[in-house]
């Protein structure tokens, strides 16, 4: 013998609400110009993680297919720094971004390109 819920729903009456079931989200709004997304990247492609010292490199190194990375994941696989393209990160702003895997490149004062 089943419940009556079952035995409702066999007689054809479905419910007002499905028990799982979610509100739905509003539309998104018009993205317009004017909004400016993701001004600096700030996701390690390597570590999959959201850190501050994102950078893009274009290397060559067989360890990784991944551009933007952060400084312990650019360590650990030792890409060196002369192949690092932008000076975005919160790091490199503030003058404090340093590599432990040789030499860091500086960019001239004032740079910061975003992609």
């Amino acid at each position: 013998m089943g419940s009556m819920k079952d035995a409702l729903i066999k007689a054809g009456i479905k419910p007002a609400t499905i028990e799982n079931e979610r509100p739905k989200r509003p539309a998104k709004e018009v993205v317009t110009k004017a909004v400016v997304h993701q001004q600096a990247r700030d996701f390690c492609e390597v570590c999959e993680m959201i850190m501050p010292d994102v950078e893009q490199y274009k290397h060559r190194n067989p360890a990784t297919t991944a551009q933007w990375i952060c400084i312990g994941c650019a360590d650990k696989i030792e890409i060196h720094d002369d192949t690092r393209q932008t000076c975005q990160s919160e790091y490199s702003k503030k003058g404090i971004f340093k590599r432990f895997f040789g030499p860091t490149k500086r960019f001239p004062i004032g740079t910061s390109s975003s992609r």
